[in-house]
């Protein structure tokens, strides 16, 4: 890593800071409402992810379960930075890597810091793959990450965690921008 820290953080093995959720579930034991994540609901480097329901994303194979608060990390093709906080339990495809945080409180750090140019110049070096390039579990666990000091922690963490929650609320507000010009569009145009 290249990242000046400041003064008392100190790098932190991923495997000290994560722990991968391995919960397999068979397609017929995943409820038809329960939350799908594929990889192509996820964003890239945003942090931001849609979802559908189980039901209707017709799953054929298992898929890992995971809960609100858990990071998911997509170990295929990691340059897309694809790095989320689950708001909600669910399942996901095997491409997202369900990672439990040690500290529940850091969960929106970890995957700030783990969608940054730093962080994935270096799960880059541990890519193997040609066509899908891909980096293992054991290999991503191996990474350090900034820690804050503790008497820093409560501090950091909450602006982490503002941090995303104003980027979902800037997406909810350009979405109903955009709605509302398409309204005003076809009102223009007699459609309405």
């Amino acid at each position: 890593m290249t990242w000046d820290l400041p003064a008392g953080w100190r790098w932190t093995p991923l495997r000290e800071l994560l722990l991968p959720v391995r919960t397999q579930l068979p397609p017929e034991r995943i409820d038809a409402d329960t939350l799908y994540l594929g990889l192509e609901h996820v964003q890239a480097g945003t942090g931001e992810y849609t979802g559908t329901r189980a039901g209707d994303a017709h799953l054929r194979s298992p898929k890992l379960a995971f809960e609100a608060g858990d990071v998911l990390y997509g170990k295929l093709r990691p340059n897309l930075r694809k790095c989320v906080v689950a708001r909600t339990a669910g399942v996901c495809s095997i491409d997202l890597v369900p990672l439990r945080p040690v500290e529940p409180d850091a969960a929106h750090l970890l995957a700030l810091q783990m969608r940054s140019d730093p962080f994935t110049a270096d799960v880059l070096r541990l890519v193997g793959g040609v066509n899908l390039p891909r980096v293992t579990v054991r290999d991503l666990l191996t990474l350090a990450l900034p820690v804050p000091p503790a008497a820093d922690r409560d501090r950091v963490h909450a602006v982490a965690q503002a941090a995303t929650t104003l980027r979902r609320r800037y997406r909810e507000v350009e979405q109903t921008v955009l709605d509302l010009e398409g309204y005003a569009a076809e009102v223009v145009l007699g459609l309405r």
